[in-house]
């Protein structure tokens, strides 16, 4: 009997250890590749690696990296009930393990959908933390540096509907299903409202942009915007000149009374969004992201107003919003509507924004003249 209750105090105090310990840190740990993809090459794994951090009021908060894609996305929720804890995101993936008595590791499974594999984490110290490698891992291009495409291709998009997508910091620079008017848009940062002027063929033809820098590093946004202003000048002759007129718009600004955005993972080298539903709800989580990328993500489905950033934040940031699953009931439906821009703007100000209309004179790239595109 005195054993049985020695062993049961001994229990009590192990748990009460874990439970006092935090688990904010960086974890990590390898997950065989085919949890994502569908390679099942024996003993290929991806790098994965939690951030989890404490908020001001005791809260935990965290993201999930594939450090070496150059990926962050934040968690929908943080779990720990000593030993146990889980890690979830969105509504099909988790992790759920044991916290080892010493707090050092985690041993547990991953779940994607209806498939679940091992993964043990283990606590980073500052000489075992990963590194990002590859492509990703390459220092940023000189600040001074001003680069252009050495190689550049143009090629007629099939007319097939994928959507617009670019990476600015890409390298290789690679757009797919773009038009002349959509590199305009990207070279000068603008809304398509703020382009005029040039041929039906502008917004009609679309192409897919493959270039190579000639300049080693990764280029930050403005010195991708840049290449391409330059080769929209040497393989479309654009000529073009800017000025300005009065729009009205929509002002981002900050809630006095409200919470502030989450900095982001500093692994998270992209802006990223993923959406997922819960219950009634429509759950849109952004991670490293700019003030400006998150605005030009409303915009996407938003046009009835211009928005502008006046929150002097700088940085990238993690953002959830909530709004009404029924808002994205036709998610066949790509294009702009303003429903759900509306709805988008109206969850961003329960979450610390506010919105204020007004008007401001914002630049216009006037097109005096342009080509279609020289042979490759």
């Amino acid at each position: 009997m005195k054993r049985t209750i020695l062993s049961a105090a001994a229990l009590l105090l192990v748990a009460t250890c874990l439970q006092a310990q935090s688990i904010a840190g960086t974890w990590q740990g390898r997950l065989p590749i085919a949890a994502l993809t569908q390679n099942t090459t024996p003993g290929s794994a991806l790098r994965v690696v939690f951030t989890i951090q404490k908020s001001s009021d005791s809260s935990l908060h965290g993201s999930i990296s594939l450090i070496d894609r150059g990926n962050s996305t934040p968690l929908t929720s943080i779990s720990v009930s000593a030993p146990n804890v889980t890690f979830t995101l969105g509504d099909n993936v988790n992790f759920h393990g044991k916290l080892s008595a010493d707090g050092q590791s985690i041993a547990g499974t991953w779940t994607q959908g209806d498939r679940s594999f091992p993964l043990t984490l283990e606590l980073a110290t500052a000489d075992t933390l990963w590194h990002r490698e590859g492509p990703t891992a390459l220092p940023p291009m000189a600040a001074n540096a001003d680069p252009a495409f050495e190689v550049a291709t143009i090629k007629p998009c099939e007319p097939v509907e994928h959507g617009v997508s670019f990476d600015l910091t890409g390298l290789p620079f690679v757009a797919r299903d773009v038009s002349a008017k959509e590199l305009i848009k990207i070279a000068y940062n603008l809304r398509g409202r703020q382009v005029l002027g040039g041929p039906s063929w502008l917004d009609e033809n679309k192409y897919d942009v493959t270039a190579k820098s000639d300049t080693p590093g990764r280029p930050s946004e403005d010195q991708g915007r840049t290449m391409v202003r330059k080769l929209l000048v040497e393989r479309f002759h654009l000529a073009c000149h800017t000025e300005e007129q009065l729009y009205p718009v929509f002002a981002l600004t900050l809630d006095p009374k409200g919470p502030r955005p989450t900095p982001s993972d500093p692994n998270n080298t992209q802006g990223n969004v993923i959406g997922h539903q819960d219950g009634g709800e429509f759950v849109q989580q952004f991670s490293g992201v700019t003030m400006q990328q998150f605005l030009g993500f409303i915009m996407n489905v938003f046009q009835d107003k211009q928005l502008v950033d006046e929150t002097g934040l700088t940085g990238a940031y993690d953002i959830t919003l909530r709004f009404p699953a029924s808002v994205f009931e036709s998610p066949d439906d790509r294009g702009p509507n303003d429903e759900r821009g509306t709805a988008i703007i109206n969850a961003a100000q329960h979450t610390g924004f506010k919105f204020v209309s007004k008007k401001e004179p914002l630049p216009v790239v006037m097109v005096d003249h342009i080509d279609p595109p020289t042979p490759n």
